[in-house]
This record gives C-alpha cells, structure tokens and sequence, in this order.
C-alpha cells in the first residue's frame, strides 16, 4: 500500500486562530466609563428615563455597533499583516509582529476617541 497524500487547496486571505473571532465589547466599556464619570459630576443629569436610555439602550447599540466595527477592523490588520509578508518579508519575525501591534494599536485608539466623542454627544442630547 502506498501512503498517498492529497494536497490541501491555498486559502487566499488572512490565515484564522485557533478558533472563532468573536466580537469585542470594549467599546461599551469605554461608553460606561464615559457616562458613568458623567453621572459622576452630575447625577440630576441621569435621573429617570436620560439614564435608562444612555446606559441600557446606548450600551447596547453601542456594543454591537463597535463590536462589530472593530471585528472588521482586526479582520483589516490580519489582512495588511499577510499582504505585507506575501510582499516584503515573506516570513514571520519581530518586525512584522510589531507593526501589527501598532496598527492594531492606532485602529484602537481611534475607535476609543470616536466611542468618546459619541457619547459626549449623546450626553450633550440628553441634557
């Protein structure tokens, strides 16, 4: 008996974990932190149905909106990773997993300045 081996397809695109990507709700967190430093300063300001709708709704919306925003996002990092390693390095090493890091830190970054100005926002709304 001979031990044939059948070659496995190329996926085009950036290669998956281990598992499934889930979707990442810290943009809520900063959401909350935002409206509950707020609440803070000004309780009167959240009292009855302003606070129910910033917290309880906002949250909501705001987690599966960001969260989904910033899948995609990890999903575009993932794949500038690749085309950069197909293109220039050819291989994993340090470099590349440090502008990994940066790019996934800058795309954070502006993700949390645009989930605070939001809820800045939406506070100045309710007010």
């Amino acid at each position: 008996m001979s031990d044939v081996r059948k070659e496995e397809p190329k996926r085009e695109g950036p290669k998956e974990g281990p598992g499934p990507e889930i979707v990442g709700v810290w943009p809520a967190a900063v959401w909350i932190v935002v409206g509950a430093g707020h609440y803070l300063n000004d309780p009167d300001h959240f009292a009855g149905w302003k606070g129910a709708l910033y917290f309880v709704l906002g949250t909501g919306l705001v987690a599966l909106v960001g969260g989904i925003a910033s899948l995609s996002a990890r999903r575009t990092v993932a794949g500038i990773q690749e085309r950069l390693l197909k293109e220039v390095r050819h291989r994993r090493d340090w470099a590349s997993w440090w502008v990994a890091l940066g790019l996934r830190g800058l795309i954070g970054l502006g993700e949390a300045v645009l989930v605070t100005l939001l809820a800045l926002w939406a506070v100045a709304m309710l007010g």
